[in-house]
C-alpha cells in the first residue's frame, strides 16, 4: 500500500475509535440515555469501534509482516477478523433501522412489541449471525476441494452479508419516508380544510427519526457502493477482478467513523448530553 493510504487509513481509524468510543461511554454513563433505541445505537457503535480497531491495523500488520503473501492469505485469521466486524456492523445497522421502522410504522404497538427480551434477541442475532455464518463458510472454503463449492460459498457470503442487507435497509427507510410524506400530505389537507394552520402537523420526533435513518443509511450505501459493485461483478463473472482494495478499506472505515457524528448532531438526546459533556470539560479546562 502507498503512503497516502496509511495516512488516511490511520486517521479514519483513530476518528472511528474515538467517535464510537465516546458514544459508548456517553450512553453507558448517563442513565437517561439508556433507552431501547440507544441500546441498538451502542451495539452498532461497538461494532464500528471494532471495525476501527481491526481493519486498517490488521491490514498494516499484514503488510509489514508479508502476511498478505501467504498462500490463500484471504483465508488467514486477519482477513477473517475483518470480515467478522465488517458484517457485524452491517447486521447491527439493520437491527437499528428495523427498530425505528417499527416505531414509525406501528407506533401504538411499539411499546408492547419491542420488549426488553426482544431487544436482547435482536442484538444477539446481530452478533451471532455474522460470526456463525462467516466462520462456517470460511471453514467450508478452507477444507473445500471442488472449485464449484468455493463459488457457492462465496455467493452465499455476498448475497446474505452484502447484497441482502442493503436491500433490506433500502426497503425499511423507503417505507418510513413514504409514511412520513403520506402523513404530512394528510396533515396539510386537514389544516387547509380547518383553516387553522398551514404548517405541518406531523410529529417532529418521528420526522427527526426518519431523517437520522435516511442520513445513516444513505452514508452506508454511499460508502458500501464500491464493495457492492465488486460483488456484483464477481457474481456475474468469477474471473473478473476488482483492483480497488485500498478505496474499499477506506470507505468501510469512513462509514464507521461517520455514524457517531450523525448521532451526536441529529439524535436529540445524545446531542443534548454531548453538549453538556463538552461544556463540563471546557469549564474544567478553563479553571485549570
Amino acid at each position: 500500500m502507498e503512503t497516502w493510504f496509511w495516512i488516511v487509513g490511520w486517521s479514519l481509524s483513530i476518528l472511528t475509535i474515538t467517535g464510537n468510543g465516546f458514544i459508548i461511554f456517553l450512553v453507558n454513563s448517563k442513565r437517561q440515555l439508556r433507552t431501547k433505541t440507544n441500546t441498538f445505537v451502542v451495539s452498532l457503535a461497538v461494532a464500528d469501534f471494532c471495525v476501527g480497531m481491526s481493519v486498517v491495523p490488521l491490514e498494516f500488520l499484514c503488510d509489514i509482516t508479508d502476511g498478505c503473501k501467504w498462500p490463500r492469505s484471504w483465508l488467514s485469521w486477519m482477513q477473517l477478523i475483518k470480515w467478522l466486524f465488517r458484517y457485524t456492523s452491517v447486521t447491527n445497522l439493520c437491527s437499528l433501522v428495523l427498530d425505528r421502522y417499527i416505531a414509525v410504522v406501528k407506533p401504538l404497538k411499539y411499546l408492547t412489541f419491542m420488549t426488553r427480551r426482544r431487544v436482547i434477541y435482536m442484538i444477539s442475532f446481530s452478533w451471532v449471525f455474522p460470526f456463525g455464518f462467516v466462520i462456517l463458510t470460511t471453514a467450508l472454503l478452507i477444507h473445500s476441494k471442488p472449485k464449484i463449492l468455493d463459488i457457492i460459498v462465496t455467493c452465499l457470503i455476498m448475497i446474505f452479508c452484502e447484497l441482502l442487507p442493503c436491500f433490506i435497509l433500502i426497503f425499511f427507510v423507503g417505507s418510513m419516508v413514504y409514511l412520513v410524506f403520506k402523513h404530512e400530505k394528510a396533515a396539510r389537507t386537514l389544516a387547509k380544510q380547518l383553516r387553522f394552520n398551514h404548517g405541518v402537523l406531523y410529529k417532529s420526533h418521528e420526522k427527526t427519526t426518519v431523517k437520522i435513518m435516511v442520513i445513516i443509511v444513505g452514508l452506508f450505501l454511499l460508502c458500501y457502493g464500491t464493495l457492492l459493485r465488486c460483488s456484483i461483478l464477481v457474481l456475474a463473472d468469477f474471473r473478473s477482478q476488482c483492483n480497488d482494495k485500498a478505496y474499499k478499506i477506506l470507505l468501510l472505515v469512513l462509514n464507521s467513523a461517520l455514524n457517531p457524528l450523525a448521532y451526536a448532531v441529529l439524535k436529540r438526546d445524545i446531542k443534548k448530553e454531548s453538549k453538556r459533556f463538552y461544556e463540563v470539560i471546557f469549564k474544567k479546562g478553563n479553571k485549570s
